[in-house]
């Protein structure tokens, strides 16, 4: 298989969105929690009744909270069209390559959400938080990811939520269909 400068381009633009879904796993798990107002994940974890609960935030759609649509979701976006977003500023195919890159962009974000999802249970299994109270557990039936389409028990021990599956198997399809005759050339 040879590797050219466009398959390149796409190879590293997916690596480049694993690395940052893995450290914006990290970063979610241990820093985007204010210790001193006691906030994790928008809610205040104080029971005192004169505590400032005006850091409160609650879920805007789901279970995303605001930073997951900005910066999260927006650099993914960034980085996952990079090749789409490189096409259209330069000219450089026609449109049958724009849409392999959009699709490439598509299995990308798919891919990076999937990573960050489970690099977080990650954070959470291998070196958990102190006060994390279900630390040293991959993703179970009460986490949030395994709540709204249900998840698969894996002898009892930790899940796999069923939105894994789809994301892969659509990350996948992009994937194939965006390599797919790449080294065919028509603008």
């Amino acid at each position: 298989m040879q590797l050219n400068a466009r398959r390149i381009e796409f190879v590293t633009t997916a690596i480049i969105c694993v690395i940052f879904a893995t450290c914006f796993a990290h970063l979610e798990y241990y820093y985007i929690k204010d210790p001193a107002l006691r906030i994790s994940n928008g809610k205040v974890q104080s029971n005192h009744p004169e505590f400032d609960r005006s850091r409160e935030t609650k879920p805007i759609i789901g279970n995303m909270y605001q930073y997951h649509l900005f910066p999260m979701l927006f650099i993914f976006a960034l980085i996952s069209f990079a090749a789409l977003f490189d096409d259209m500023s330069f000219k450089l195919f026609g449109g049958r390559k724009r849409r392999k890159a959009f699709v490439h962009g598509c299995a990308n974000l798919i891919t990076a959400v999937l990573v960050e999802d489970f690099a977080w249970f990650v954070n959470r299994w291998l070196v958990p938080l102190q006060d994390d109270p279900k630390g040293g557990q991959l993703m179970q039936f009460t986490d949030w990811t395994s709540i709204h389409l249900g998840a698969i028990d894996n002898n009892g021990s930790f899940v796999i939520p069923n939105w894994y599956f789809i994301a892969f198997a659509l990350a996948a399809l992009f994937y194939y269909m965006a390599f797919r005759k790449h080294n065919i050339i028509v603008r």
